[in-house]
């Protein structure tokens, strides 16, 4: 099992980054949540990474901080959440207010994250509430706004919808509800959790 990864980001969007280790480029799957924190196009970077074994797939996932990666590996675990929903979770909702939510049993709040449906909802409570109770996810930094590399901020919220599973007019369509005034201070992480909310 790949614990960590150390080395060059070659290229990176919201979703997705590759780095490069000793000659080689790994593709790494990432949060929206990791975007902001896990470096820039050129850094060198530490990268905590989960690799997803199943017969016919191997993946990796990338996370900037020990909380996410914790949180993914407990959503796994969840009966019917695969990565894909797991990273639709990190990407809609901070760990904590994720962490707040269920031991709250606020299936209001849980229902509004993109994949996650009411029968999902109840599964997380039901599996994860206890295992949360016990655990101490931190306190996670907000996104702040910063320079952004490469396509404008809705392209890039674009793209990272798509990566999500969403065909690319829906994705647009959604983007443009959340950002209808094209605010260019926005960040891309919010953009993105604004038009998950109008992608469902």
């Amino acid at each position: 099992m790949i614990a960590y990864l150390e080395g060059k980001i070659i290229e990176k969007n919201p979703t997705h980054l590759i780095l490069g280790v000793n000659g080689i480029g790994y593709s790494i799957n990432i949060p929206v949540s990791s975007y902001a924190g896990i470096g820039e196009v050129g850094q060198t970077v530490k990268v905590l990474t989960y690799q997803y074994v199943r017969e016919d797939e191997l993946k990796l996932y990338g996370f900037a901080s020990k909380h996410e990666k914790g949180l993914f590996e407990l959503l796994i675990s969840v009966s019917g959440v695969g990565p894909r929903v797991a990273l639709g979770i990190l990407s809609s909702i901070p760990v904590q207010d994720f962490q707040r939510s269920v031991l709250a049993e606020d299936l209001d709040v849980l229902t509004h994250i993109s994949g996650v449906g009411k029968k999902t909802a109840q599964r997380l409570i039901l599996e994860l509430k206890e295992k949360l109770g016990k655990m101490d996810l931190g306190i996670e930094k907000g996104i702040e706004a910063g320079e952004r590399m490469g396509a404008p901020v809705e392209e890039e919220a674009v793209s990272a919808l798509v990566s999500l599973g969403y065909n690319k007019l829906d994705a647009r369509k959604a983007v443009q509800k959340a950002n209808p005034e094209s605010e260019e201070s926005l960040p891309v992480e919010e953009l993105i959790k604004r038009a998950l909310k109008y992608a469902k």
